[in-house]
């Protein structure tokens, strides 16, 4: 089926409506029977027709003089193409406002389109305004949120920084009182070392010399023992008790001149141990010499030397008390538990440290204390040290 459209108002115009007369050919344009019956239309209103199509151009101007101006054109050629006044005679003047008055309908549709068109797109406009407004106060909200918060963040950094400072200082400042404490520690313990090494250098010099006359004396002796053996026979015994003497004199100052006794050991019946001279050290008011008496009693390896060291545990220098803990787990005696147990608590974290580990290595346990940790974890682990030993003294003690 074949479609036409109006050439006025453009809509679709099937050929049925064609062959039923719903619409009309107007030369070679199709008319629609709408605008045909508006073109063709006679009213009252005749006469003001022209004043009505003239409002309608007025409006076509401010928003839709082209369109206007096109309908005009179509509908004026559609109805030049009916019969010219030789054919139609004096009918077609009436005929002549009809034209007008469809030409003021289309016009007075646009401009009420128009106007509606307008209206919409200052709706449209209102809400997108609208829409707009609220969307930039929540995206000036959520700036002032994000703001605050990174002012917030900015005074936390603040204080983080100034803590580290801190502590980085206090650190340092620990750092060097400790370094210096150790520095000048150490150089005292050099010059209490050399001190010794001066004495025992002139002590051994003693011994070599005390050597050197009692063979002398020994040869004297010797030689008179075999010049008097021919004359008096009856004492030939106790000269021989008298050589066997200054014999074992000699063998004895040859030992110490060859390196001495062994530390700790006992030499022949009545002697006491070599560290025996070292003793009086542990009371020296240098504590340097006591600390060097300390390290000299735990190289001899003698555990008859811890009774001797516990009180040291109790000396007013940190390094003697470190130095005795540390020699008192050297010596491998269970006599030193208990004031082991006791430096626990000493006020210095080194000495607690090195009681710790001397005592891990007497017991082989480990009730988790730690030297730099608060004090009442520390009071529960030494608690712990204390049962383990109330437990085990006795099988220490017999072993």
């Amino acid at each position: 089926m074949d479609i036409y459209f109006c050439d006025i108002c453009n809509e679709s115009v099937p050929a049925s409506d064609l062959d039923r007369g719903m619409a009309f050919r107007r030369g070679e344009r199709v008319v629609c029977a709408a605008c045909d019956k508006a073109m063709s239309n006679e009213g009252d209103d005749a006469v003001g027709a022209p004043a009505v199509g003239g409002a309608a151009l007025g409006g076509a101007a401010l928003g839709g003089a082209a369109l206007g101006g096109a309908a005009e054109e179509s509908a004026a050629s559609v109805w030049q193409a009916e019969p010219t006044s030789e054919t139609a005679g004096p009918a077609a003047e009436p005929a002549a406002s009809a034209p007008a008055r469809g030409r003021s309908r289309l016009t007075g549709c646009l401009i009420a389109l128009l106007f509606l068109f307008f209206m919409c797109s200052l709706a449209i406009n209102a809400l997108l305004w609208v829409e707009g407004r609220r969307t930039r106060d929540a995206f000036n909200a959520s700036v002032e949120l994000l703001e605050r918060g990174d002012a917030r963040v900015n005074i936390r950094i603040g204080e983080l920084q100034t803590n580290i400072a801190r502590q980085t200082q206090e650190k340092d400042a620990y750092v060097r009182e400790t370094f210096q404490a150790m520095d000048g520690a150490v150089g005292e313990k050099f010059a209490n070392l050399g001190n010794r090494v001066g004495r025992s250098e002139n002590a051994v010099e003693a011994l070599r010399q005390s050597s050197t006359e009692d063979r002398r004396a020994l040869e004297a002796s010797v030689k008179g023992v075999a010049s008097t053996a021919a004359v008096a026979s009856e004492a030939t015994e106790s000269t021989k008790e008298e050589v066997e003497y200054l014999t074992d004199r000699v063998v004895a100052l040859e030992e110490v001149l060859d390196g001495g006794m062994t530390s700790g050991g006992i030499g022949n019946a009545g002697r006491q141990p070599s560290w025996v001279s070292h003793l009086p050290e542990l009371k020296d008011a240098s504590a340097g010499n006591r600390w060097n008496a300390v390290t000299v009693l735990g190289e001899t390896e003698d555990p008859r030397v811890v009774s001797y060291l516990l009180p040291m545990l109790d000396d007013e220098d940190v390094f003697v008390r470190m130095a005795t803990a540390r020699v008192l787990g050297d010596l491998d005696s269970f006599e030193a538990v208990p004031g082991l147990i006791d430096a626990l608590s000493d006020s210095q974290a080194a000495v607690r440290e090195a009681a710790v580990v001397a005592l891990r290595i007497l017991s082989g346990k480990d009730f988790r204390f730690d030297p730099l940790g608060k004090e009442g974890d520390r009071n529960k682990a030494q608690s712990s040290w204390r049962k383990w030993w109330a437990d085990n003294s006795e099988d220490a003690s017999g072993g």
